[in-house]
Protein backbone atom coordinates (compact mmCIF):
# COMPACT_ATOMS: atom_id res chain seq x y z
CA UNK A 1 0.00 0.00 0.00
CA UNK A 2 2.85 2.40 0.85
CA UNK A 3 4.39 1.78 -2.56
CA UNK A 4 1.09 2.59 -4.29
CA UNK A 5 0.67 5.84 -2.32
CA UNK A 6 4.31 6.82 -3.02
CA UNK A 7 3.85 6.09 -6.72
CA UNK A 8 0.61 8.11 -6.76
CA UNK A 9 2.33 11.14 -5.19
CA UNK A 10 5.29 10.81 -7.55
CA UNK A 11 2.94 10.88 -10.56
CA UNK A 12 0.97 13.78 -9.06
CA UNK A 13 4.14 15.83 -8.41
CA UNK A 14 5.45 15.10 -11.93
CA UNK A 15 2.13 16.22 -13.44
CA UNK A 16 2.17 19.51 -11.51
CA UNK A 17 5.80 20.09 -12.40
CA UNK A 18 5.10 19.48 -16.09
CA UNK A 19 2.11 21.82 -16.02
CA UNK A 20 4.17 24.49 -14.25
CA UNK A 21 6.99 24.20 -16.80
CA UNK A 22 4.58 24.42 -19.74
CA UNK A 23 3.00 27.57 -18.30
CA UNK A 24 6.28 29.44 -17.81
CA UNK A 25 6.85 32.36 -20.13
CA UNK A 26 10.31 32.48 -21.56
CA UNK A 27 11.75 35.80 -22.64
CA UNK A 28 13.15 35.53 -26.11
CA UNK A 29 16.44 37.43 -26.47
CA UNK A 30 16.46 40.24 -29.01
CA UNK A 31 19.04 42.60 -30.44
CA UNK A 32 19.04 46.19 -29.17
CA UNK A 33 20.69 49.36 -30.46
CA UNK A 34 21.80 51.94 -27.90
CA UNK A 35 23.12 55.39 -28.87
CA UNK A 36 26.11 56.42 -26.71
CA UNK A 37 25.61 60.04 -27.76
CA UNK A 38 21.94 59.95 -26.85
CA UNK A 39 22.72 58.93 -23.29
CA UNK A 40 22.81 61.42 -20.48
CA UNK A 41 26.53 62.00 -19.76
CA UNK A 42 27.85 61.58 -16.23
CA UNK A 43 30.77 63.53 -14.87
CA UNK A 44 32.02 61.37 -12.01
CA UNK A 45 35.10 63.58 -11.59
CA UNK A 46 36.43 66.78 -13.09
CA UNK A 47 37.81 66.09 -16.57
CA UNK A 48 35.93 62.80 -17.03
CA UNK A 49 32.72 62.31 -19.02
CA UNK A 50 31.17 58.86 -18.99
CA UNK A 51 28.31 57.27 -20.89
CA UNK A 52 27.53 53.59 -20.52
CA UNK A 53 25.13 50.75 -20.13
CA UNK A 54 24.84 47.57 -18.10
CA UNK A 55 23.99 44.30 -19.79
CA UNK A 56 23.24 40.90 -18.31
CA UNK A 57 26.88 39.76 -18.23
CA UNK A 58 29.03 42.86 -18.71
CA UNK A 59 29.15 46.64 -18.63
CA UNK A 60 30.37 48.89 -21.44
CA UNK A 61 31.19 52.60 -21.22
CA UNK A 62 32.48 55.40 -23.43
CA UNK A 63 34.90 57.55 -21.42
CA UNK A 64 36.18 60.97 -22.42
CA UNK A 65 39.22 62.09 -20.44
CA UNK A 66 40.57 65.64 -20.76
CA UNK A 67 44.32 66.32 -21.06
CA UNK A 68 46.03 66.21 -17.67
CA UNK A 69 43.19 64.40 -15.88
CA UNK A 70 43.21 60.80 -14.68
CA UNK A 71 40.95 58.12 -13.35
CA UNK A 72 41.38 57.45 -9.63
CA UNK A 73 43.80 54.72 -8.59
CA UNK A 74 41.56 51.72 -7.92
CA UNK A 75 40.89 48.01 -8.41
CA UNK A 76 37.74 45.92 -8.76
CA UNK A 77 36.69 42.27 -8.85
CA UNK A 78 36.02 42.39 -12.60
CA UNK A 79 38.32 42.01 -15.54
CA UNK A 80 38.51 45.20 -17.58
CA UNK A 81 39.46 45.99 -21.15
CA UNK A 82 40.03 49.57 -22.28
CA UNK A 83 40.19 50.29 -26.02
CA UNK A 84 41.69 53.69 -26.81
CA UNK A 85 39.92 55.32 -29.76
CA UNK A 86 41.42 58.83 -29.69
CA UNK A 87 44.24 60.67 -27.91
CA UNK A 88 47.04 59.20 -25.85
CA UNK A 89 47.07 57.94 -22.25
CA UNK A 90 49.55 56.64 -19.73
CA UNK A 91 48.29 53.45 -18.06
CA UNK A 92 49.76 52.90 -14.59
CA UNK A 93 49.74 49.77 -12.44
CA UNK A 94 52.13 49.74 -9.49
CA UNK A 95 55.60 50.54 -10.84
CA UNK A 96 54.60 49.75 -14.44
CA UNK A 97 53.68 52.49 -16.91
CA UNK A 98 52.55 52.07 -20.51
CA UNK A 99 51.96 54.73 -23.16
CA UNK A 100 48.80 53.75 -25.03
CA UNK A 101 47.85 55.02 -28.49
CA UNK A 102 44.62 54.80 -30.54
CA UNK A 103 43.78 51.24 -31.52
CA UNK A 104 45.63 49.74 -28.54
CA UNK A 105 43.97 47.96 -25.62
CA UNK A 106 44.73 47.94 -21.93
CA UNK A 107 43.89 44.59 -20.29
CA UNK A 108 43.45 44.70 -16.51
CA UNK A 109 42.90 41.48 -14.57
CA UNK A 110 40.56 41.45 -11.56
CA UNK A 111 41.89 43.12 -8.38
CA UNK A 112 44.92 44.73 -10.10
CA UNK A 113 45.46 48.30 -8.85
CA UNK A 114 45.48 50.76 -11.77
CA UNK A 115 44.64 54.16 -13.21
CA UNK A 116 45.22 55.98 -16.45
CA UNK A 117 46.10 59.57 -17.24
CA UNK A 118 45.33 61.56 -20.39
CA UNK A 119 48.53 62.77 -22.06
CA UNK A 120 46.17 64.13 -24.76
CA UNK A 121 42.39 64.41 -24.53
CA UNK A 122 41.20 60.88 -25.11
CA UNK A 123 38.15 58.77 -25.87
CA UNK A 124 38.04 55.12 -24.86
CA UNK A 125 35.61 52.24 -24.62
CA UNK A 126 35.74 50.30 -21.34
CA UNK A 127 34.30 46.82 -20.94
CA UNK A 128 33.90 45.14 -17.55
CA UNK A 129 32.68 41.66 -16.86
CA UNK A 130 30.74 40.22 -15.27
CA UNK A 131 30.12 43.54 -13.52
CA UNK A 132 26.75 42.76 -11.95
CA UNK A 133 27.95 44.11 -8.59
CA UNK A 134 29.17 47.37 -10.12
CA UNK A 135 26.12 49.17 -11.50
CA UNK A 136 27.28 52.72 -12.03
CA UNK A 137 25.42 53.25 -15.31
CA UNK A 138 21.78 53.06 -16.31
CA UNK A 139 20.51 51.03 -19.20
CA UNK A 140 20.78 53.89 -21.64
CA UNK A 141 17.27 53.20 -22.83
Amino acid sequence: MKKIIAAFFAVLIAAFAQQSISQQHLTEPKMTVIDFFGMEPRNPMEGITARGTDLATFRVARIELETGHSTPDHNHPDEEMIILLEGQVKAVSGDEEFIVNPGEMIIIPAYVQHHYEAIESSVSIEVFGPGVHNRSFGTGE
